[in-house]
């Protein structure tokens, strides 16, 4: 399974948000860090914003925080959400899709069953445990964060 761009942007800004400690970026800053386009980038903190998992503050002294604990942010859900319009192949398409072997096919069910799993291993774990547990990531994302500041 790939994810796509926009989940994976929307995981590093929550990541880089993690570890701020109090500390605002802005969407510039985090697309710098990452060399993503800004216009991308300011979609993603948008839908973050616009999803609660993210606070915007306007202002000279505004950019983005968590909006919740880090522990409160399933990455299984939020994987799950960003991810709702992909299906892994045509045939799990709610509407079954148009694959002619579908009616007899047995790969429909298995690759069901390896995406539950997937997103069954995502729903174990929380922001809290991509950044603020793992002491090597939240090292490398605090200094990314003060490096570009």
């Amino acid at each position: 399974m790939q994810l796509s761009k926009f989940t994976d942007y929307a995981l590093r800004t929550l990541m880089h948000l993690a570890v701020t400690e109090g500390h605002m970026l802005t969407t510039r800053q985090i697309a710098d860090i990452h060399g993503a386009k800004y216009n991308h980038l300011a979609k993603v903190t948008q839908w973050l914003v616009r999803e609660g998992y993210v606070a915007s503050l306007r202002g000279r002294t505004g950019g983005l925080r968590l909006a919740k604990p880090t522990d409160a942010i399933n990455i299984g859900r939020l994987v799950r959400n960003l991810e709702s319009q992909s299906d892994l192949v045509e045939c799990l398409r709610p509407d079954g899709g148009n694959c002619v072997l579908a009616p007899a096919c047995g790969l429909t069910s298995a690759l069901r069953d390896a995406q539950d799993a997937f997103f069954a291993s995502l729903d174990r774990l929380t922001l809290a445990d991509l950044t603020k547990r793992d002491p090597p990531m939240a090292r490398l994302l605090s200094r990314l964060n003060t490096e570009d500041v």
